[in-house]
């Protein structure tokens, strides 16, 4: 059998990589210079910078797990502490309320005395303990959803900078059942989102009072990185792909056609080169997966092209110390919807994880998401001088940068819009009649590394068990939701894989 696997990101590596350790001729087909996709990581004076995501999730083994067959057990870390992040909102910073879970509370009385709501907007959220069940047939934003049962101040100083923020999509436009269905199912068997989520934070710390966790991981923090940044993980797949005899790698050539031949089908690289592959991973986003499948399978790549897509930005600033007020403390902040900066998010890296600024320098990442997306259109310049203003208003951040890097990620974020299961399904019903075609990627069940992983080894299961044409992933449906939402953390990283 052989197999070839289109695009060079996080998931079409890992479907590579899993192809080769099961002995399987493979080629890998890259249409940029680079590998990795939105994975990153650059290494200049003494910063290390992420230009796409900086971490993952523990909990959802997937990535943690390809780290420690790739030999880089030994170089997971968790965060640093202390792990205090704040919420902006009516141009002041209030911490989030300690023991938050999926944007809801796990600990009575850290919801009961935070500053971010007023009394009467506890009270409406308290409603949510009294109201029977809601739910409706069919999806509905996670913005609809919460404001029936906790009102709209829950919403936008919490929902929406930890889900929305991640997303690059609005909160009243984002999917309850791909995002958070666990949402739906807390209410069915709970019927208050408040009692399922004290309910799971018992449930939590019961776990970890008995010895839960891992090496790595922080006490309470769900995410870990690698000491040399999430582009060890692509240097080491990389790597241990190039060492294979059964696997090739041709960067800079793209798929132009797919046609169909006698149940078969025919690739055309864009250097003129036809390729009769016995079975295709298309690992590419889905406009691109769409145009490769335009003649053959019309039906599938009008599914894809439904699916929207938006455009997000990291901007990374390199300050001494002194240039920052002593009163900023923590691993950074979100941004409300009622505050009128263009930045979404900001994270102090340096505090975040250890080795990622020069002693005596902070390194910040600013992230740029639908409130701040017209500025992508602009200069570098006029990025930066728009994120420095948004940090100075905000922080009292002073001076200049001694480093900055902008990183733009023009109509590459998936947003998981209100439908986005039936246009997924709508793809792979499409492609039923094809079990040489697998789709897998960030465009279908899940936008972070472990789901990206998770979708490339699960695409090269459906092909060699001749199944095909799956974006189905076990652990990116049935936990979606709570890899996004689950910590704190998850909001505070952007570009996500």
């Amino acid at each position: 059998m052989s197999v070839l696997v289109v695009g060079g990101g996080l998931t079409g590596l890992t479907a590579a990589w899993a192809l080769g350790r099961a002995g399987v001729p493979t080629l890998l087909v890259e249409a940029s210079d680079r590998l990795g996709g939105k994975v990153r990581t650059e290494r200049t004076d003494g910063f290390l910078v992420e230009h796409g995501p900086d971490s993952f999730v523990a909990y959802r083994p997937a990535a943690l797990e390809l780290c420690r067959e790739l030999g880089l057990g030994e170089a997971i870390i968790g965060v640093t502490e202390p792990r205090v992040v704040h919420i902006r909102t009516g141009g002041r910073f209030v911490p989030l309320p300690a023991g938050m879970g999926l944007v809801l509370p796990t600990r009575v009385a850290p919801f009961v005395t935070t500053p971010l709501f007023s009394y009467g907007q506890k009270l409406r959220a308290s409603l949510d303990l009294f109201l029977p069940r809601l739910s409706e047939a069919g999806d509905v934003s996670i913005g609809a959803f919460l404001q029936r049962r906790l009102g709209r101040a829950v919403v936008d100083r919490l929902a929406g900078p930890l889900l929305g923020g991640v997303y690059g999509t609005g909160i009243d436009e984002l999917s309850l059942d791909a995002v958070v269905p666990q949402l739906r199912e807390s209410e069915r068997l709970h019927r208050s989102l408040m009692l399922a989520s004290l309910a799971a934070g018992r449930a939590r710390a019961a776990g970890a009072r008995s010895g839960g966790g891992g090496p790595g991981t922080s006490a309470g923090s769900p995410f870990v990185t690698l000491a040399g940044g999430t582009g060890q993980l692509v240097g080491a797949l990389s790597a241990s792909i190039a060492r294979m005899a059964d696997v090739r790698v041709r960067a800079g050539v793209r798929v132009v056609a797919l046609e169909r031949q006698g149940g078969r089908s025919i690739v055309v690289l864009s250097d003129g080169e036809r390729l009769r592959p016995e079975a295709i991973v298309l690992a590419t986003p889905a406009p691109v997966t769409a145009g490769i499948l335009e003649a053959t399978a019309p039906a599938a790549s009008a599914a894809l092209r439904s699916i929207p897509y938006g455009s997000t930005g990291v901007v990374s600033l390199g300050f001494h110390v002194d240039q920052l007020p002593e009163a900023v403390v923590g691993h950074g902040f979100l941004v409300a919807g009622d505050e009128p900066l263009a930045i979404s998010a900001a994270t102090f890296s340096s505090r975040k994880w250890s080795g990622r600024a020069p002693e005596g320098m902070v390194l910040i990442r600013a992230f740029l998401g639908s409130t701040g997306e017209s500025l992508l259109a602009g200069s570098d310049d006029e990025v930066v001088a728009a994120v420095r203003r948004d940090l100075a208003a905000t922080m009292g951040v002073r001076g200049e940068p001694a480093l900055v890097r902008v990183a733009r990620w023009v109509n590459a974020m998936p947003h998981y819009t209100v439908g986005h299961l039936d246009r997924v399904a709508a793809a792979c019903s499409a492609l039923a009649g094809y079990p040489d075609l697998a789709l897998a990627g960030a465009a279908y069940r899940g936008v972070g590394m472990p789901d990206c992983v998770g979708q490339g080894r699960a695409a090269v299961e459906a092909i060699l068990s001749g199944g095909g044409a799956t974006a189905d992933w076990a652990e990116g449906t049935e936990g979606a939701g709570e890899a996004r939402g689950a910590g704190v953390e998850a909001a505070v990283r952007r570009g996500a894989a």
